[in-house]
């Protein structure tokens, strides 16, 4: 296995080196016609070689930038950890405008999830987090609806407490007064008698959770399936562990669940987060599903249109690009219909907002670069009103593609 992977590797490199050297040849062929040739119809002729040799080029794969192949594809997963961590953990990280105060989520030392807790210019979790000795509470500096405020969590309770009553400042003097005079016990009862907006956590998948949280109703992620017009099955097994603290995206998997689709028993390794788009063709020979691209930690980082034909399984992007220059902008494809002959109609549109919805518009560009999974250089597209079709390859033929 790692002598095939050595030798997939060294492949890669020498195709991506003769990409390089092949992306000059159209302009070379166009200098040399032009130096033997020098007339105006010469020039005619150079520029028209030059045309036919890119295009030759594109066809087998030997020009433009490697956006498709095994990057359509999901990376190899990493394991999932053995045991819960007993510290606190940085989940993510923002600022209150640019180059402003940073406030992160925590998964804190029992899995409880807390939002807006300063990192004080650092990335260490546990570092702005105060334990009163001999009692459940935790402290900490933090950002409330873009305020400073304070955070306090009761680990016995499950509760979090915004203190909002009172100057940050002025709680962090009076809170050390306390405790240099009283003690711990005493700073922790003049903190429970403190006004505060009170949350109190609820368990999921060994998370605390605040009580509106969509994965509470959701429950745990149960395996899906769909059945085909020829009477297959596809379906979609969940890849979570039960206790989400086992994950490197804690807080992501409580919202969506990556799986592994198997279509009529036989697993693959492709994904996807739910199995909301399926299309098939009309005897089911042909079927396409919205999936996604994992990292080794499962998390979706790109959408595809996965396409099942002929037995093997193959990836479309789901954003293609168009122009050239300052024109250069991106479209999003959508997979309308599928044929049983492999043929996929698409259509090709573009975004924009307004005040109060998003407006769909067909792509003013008429050629579109379309990632596949089939080339490592983008597929030329001929795209007619926003819309075109595209043949799927047979294992002895190139695609083909209709305006």
């Amino acid at each position: 296995m790692v002598r095939n992977r050595s030798h997939h590797a060294r492949m890669t490199v020498d195709r991506i080196a003769l990409r390089r050297f092949t992306q000059w040849l159209p302009f070379l062929v166009l200098v040399a016609i032009c130096v033997a040739w020098w007339s105006p119809l010469g020039v005619v002729v150079a520029l028209a070689a030059c045309l036919a040799v890119g295009g030759v080029l594109q066809r087998f794969d030997l020009v433009g930038d490697a956006v498709g192949g095994a990057l359509l594809r999901s990376r190899a997963t990493l394991p999932f950890a053995t045991r819960p961590p007993t510290h606190d953990v940085l989940l993510d990280w923002g600022e209150l405008g640019m180059g402003g105060p940073a406030y992160s989520t925590q998964m804190l030392r029992d899995g409880a999830i807390v939002e807006g807790v300063s990192t004080g210019g650092s990335h260490d979790a546990s570092g702005e987090w105060q334990t009163l000795a001999g009692s459940a509470l935790r402290v900490a500096s933090g950002y409330v609806d873009r305020s400073e405020a304070v955070i306090v969590y009761d680990e016995a309770d499950k509760r979090v407490m915004q203190v909002l009553a009172i100057v940050p400042s002025l709680f962090w003097q009076e809170l050390h007064e306390r405790r240099q005079l009283g003690g711990d016990a005493e700073a922790a009862m003049w903190l429970r008698d403190l006004p505060c907006r009170s949350t109190t956590l609820r368990p999921c998948r060994g998370l605390w959770l605040e009580p509106e949280h969509p994965a509470l109703a959701a429950g745990l992620p149960q395996a899906l399936r769909h059945v085909l017009p020829d009477a297959r099955v596809l379906r979609a097994i969940p890849l979570l562990p039960d206790d989400l603290r086992l994950t490197a995206h804690p807080t992501l998997f409580a919202r969506i669940c990556p799986y592994v689709l198997c279509l009529d028993g036989e697993p693959s390794d492709r994904h996807a987060c739910d199995l909301e788009t399926v299309i098939t063709s009309p005897s089911g020979r042909c079927v396409v599903v919205a999936g996604s691209v994992l990292d080794g930690d499962l998390r979706p980082i790109e959408g595809v249109w996965l396409v099942h034909w002929q037995g093997r399984w193959q990836a479309i992007g789901r954003r293609a690009t168009g122009g050239s220059g300052k024109a250069r902008s991106g479209a999003w494809i959508d997979v309308i219909e599928a044929g049983d002959d492999g043929t996929l109609r698409c259509d090709a549109y573009e975004e924009h907002w307004t005040f109060d919805a998003i407006t769909r518009i067909p792509t003013p560009h008429t050629a579109l670069a379309l990632p596949v999974e089939w080339r490592e250089t983008a597929l030329a597209v001929r795209v007619r009103d926003g819309h075109f079709s595209l043949r799927l390859p047979r294992a002895d033929q190139r695609p083909s593609v209709t305006g």
